[in-house]
C-alpha cells in the first residue's frame, strides 16, 4: 500500500522538530564534505533558512517526516530545500514532491532550479528526474529541470 503523503504550512512549533531533522538529515553529507559536523555551526546555517512562512511540514501516514521550502519567480520555481527524517528516506517521498514540482513547471513553462552539496547523494535523484548541471560554487553545484528535458529525457515520468 503506497503511503499517503501531505504537507501544512509550517509554524514557530515546528521549530525543534525542523532543527532536529536538519542536523540528523545533514550529519553524513557534512561530515563527508567538510570532514566534521560542527553543531553550532549547522544551528547558525538552519536558523538562517528557517522560515515557518516560507516552509512546508512533509506528512506520510499520519508522522511529521520532513519540511520543504520552494519559492516561485515570474521566471523559474526554486526549490530551497526538502530534507527528510532518515527513516522515510530512499522510499519515493523525495521523488513523488519533486514530480508535483516539476508537473507544476511544465504546465507553466517554467525551469526548476535547486542547489545541492557536492558530497550530496541526493544529485544521482535529481540527474534521474532529470535536471542538469548549470553551475558550482565551491560547495555546491547548481541545477536545473527545463519542461523541455522530458524530450531528451524520456524515461522521466510525472504522472
Amino acid at each position: 500500500m503506497e503511503p499517503t503523503i501531505t504537507k501544512r504550512p509550517a509554524s514557530n512549533a515546528d521549530t525543534i522538530f525542523a532543527k532536529k531533522v536538519h542536523h540528523t538529515a545533514y550529519q553524513d553529507v557534512i561530515v563527508r564534505q567538510f570532514g566534521t559536523f560542527d553543531e553550532k555551526m549547522q544551528d547558525y546555517f538552519f536558523s538562517k533558512s528557517w522560515k515557518p512562512a516560507t516552509h512546508e511540514i512533509i506528512i506520510i501516514d499520519g508522522i511529521d517526516a520532513g519540511y520543504l521550502s520552494i519559492e516561485h519567480f515570474p521566471d523559474h520555481i526554486f526549490v530551497h530545500e526538502l530534507v527528510l527524517v532518515a527513516e522515510f528516506q530512499g522510499k519515493g517521498t523525495g521523488s513523488k514532491l519533486l514530480k508535483e514540482v516539476l508537473l507544476e513547471a511544465k504546465t507553466k513553462h517554467l525551469p526548476v532550479r535547486l542547489q545541492v552539496l557536492k558530497a550530496n547523494i541526493a544529485q544521482t535523484l535529481y540527474r534521474r528526474l532529470g535536471f542538469k548541471d548549470i553551475g558550482q560554487t565551491e560547495t555546491h553545484i547548481q541545477m536545473e529541470f527545463s519542461p523541455s528535458n522530458l524530450i531528451s529525457h524520456p524515461s522521466v515520468r510525472l504522472t
